[in-house]
C-alpha cells in the first residue's frame, strides 16, 4: 500500500501531494520472520519480569547490513527536481531499504534508535508535509513494526464517528503508544523483557484501548475499527505461546458471519426512548406494581403522570 502511494504521488507532483491513508496497516515482514522467543504473557497489560532478554541480536554480518540500509534511506537531494524518473529510482530506494529494515526486527531496534536524531534527508513515511529527514523513518520503521495493525483495520481519514455520534480523530493520529513512557528509547528500554510479538501485543492492546473509549455509532464501524484489533491481538499472543485458539476462532466467526448481536453493547450508542407512553412500573412485596406513565412527544419532551396508589392521601 506504501508503495502504491507514493508512486501515484511520482506520477502526480512531487512533494506536492501524497496520499494522506495511513500505512500503518503495512505486513513487512513473512510469517516464519515473525517467531520469537516466547516470554511471559502480556494479556491484561501485564509487565514481563526482569532478566535475560528475548529479544534476538543481530550478527555483525546482520549489523553491517543494517547500517547500510539506513544509509539507503538517504534521499540524494542532488537530483534534478524535473528528473521524475531518476527521483523516482531514488524515492524507490528509500522505500526498498525501510521495507527490508522491518524483516531483521528486534535485531535492527538497537541501531535504528541510535539513528533516531539522525538529521540527513530522507522520504516521508508518515506524514507528507513533515519528516524528512532518515531519523524520523527510523522513528516510524519501529512504530510501523510494533503497532501491527491488520490491512482490514480502521478506513481512510483523520476523524471517525464514536457512539456519542460525534466526529473524533482516530487514535493513531492523536498519540502512540511510546508518549506515556517519554519517547520510544524509553518505551523500548522498559520493555526488553519483552518478545517481538509481545510487544506488538503492547502497542496493539494501546490502540484497542483507545477505539474503545471512542465507540461504535453502529455495528460496521464495530467490524471495522475494534473486531480486526482484537483479532490481531490474539494472533500475536498466539504466536508469543499463549494457547488463545478457541477465543480466536470465536472472533473470527463472528466476524465472518457479522454477528451484531454479539457486539458489546457498551460500545455502542445508549437507546433512546422513542415517542409515545410508557407504564413505569416497581417489584414491591413479590409483584410488579404500575406507579405511573411516562409520555414522551416529538420534541423529546417528558410528560410525568404519577398514579395513585393504594394508602396515598388525597
Amino acid at each position: 500500500m506504501l508503495r502504491l502511494g507514493f508512486r501515484c504521488l511520482l506520477a502526480g507532483a512531487l512533494l506536492v501531494s501524497v496520499c494522506q491513508a495511513d500505512p500503518g496497516s503495512r505486513q513487512v515482514a513473512p510469517a516464519d520472520a515473525r517467531q520469537s522467543v516466547p516470554g511471559q504473557s502480556v494479556q491484561g497489560g501485564r509487565q514481563a519480569v526482569s532478566g535475560k532478554s528475548p529479544w534476538r541480536t543481530a550478527t555483525p554480518q546482520q549489523q553491517a547490513e543494517i547500517e547500510a540500509l539506513i544509509d539507503q534511506l538517504v534521499l540524494d537531494t542532488r537530483i534534478d527536481p524535473n528528473d521524475m524518473v531518476a527521483r523516482g529510482k531514488a524515492w524507490d530506494t528509500c522505500i526498498a531499504a525501510f521495507d527490508k529494515l522491518s524483516t531483521y526486527q528486534e535485531r535492527a531496534f538497537p541501531q535504528l534508535v541510535q539513528h533516531l536524531d539522525d538529521k540527513r534527508p530522507s522520504i516521508p513515511f508518515r506524514n507528507h508535509r513533515l519528516d524528512f529527514q532518515v531519523g524520523k523513518a527510523c522513528y516510524w520503521n519501529i512504530y510501523y513494526q510494533l503497532q501491527d495493525r491488520p490491512d482490514d483495520y480502521s478506513r481512510y481519514g483523520y476523524y471517525r464517528k464514536g457512539r456519542d455520534g460525534k466526529d473524533h480523530p482516530q487514535p493513531y493520529w492523536k498519540g502512540t503508544p511510546f508518549d506515556d513512557a517519554g519517547g520510544v528509547k524509553k518505551w523500548l528500554a522498559a520493555h526488553r523483557g519483552l518478545s517481538y510479538p509481545e510487544m506488538q501485543v503492547k502497542c496493539l492492546q494501546w490502540l484497542l484501548k483507545k477505539e474503545k473509549q471512542i465507540g461504535v455509532p453502529d455495528a460496521e464501524s464495530y467490524f471495522r475499527n475494534i473486531l480486526p484489533l482484537e483479532i490481531q491481538i490474539l494472533k500475536r499472543r498466539q504466536q508469543a505461546g499463549e494457547d488463545v485458539q478457541a477465543e480466536l476462532k470465536r472472533l473470527q466467526k463472528i466476524k465472518q458471519e457479522k454477528r451484531v448481536d454479539q457486539i458489546p453493547r457498551k460500545l455502542l450508542p445508549g437507546e433512546k426512548l422513542r415517542p409515545g407512553t410508557y407504564q413505569v412500573r416497581r417489584y414491591w412485596k413479590g409483584q410488579w406494581t404500575s406507579i405511573g406513565t411516562l409520555h414522551r412527544d416529538d420534541r423529546e419532551r417528558l410528560t410525568w403522570e404519577l398514579r395513585a396508589m393504594p394508602g396515598d392521601e388525597p
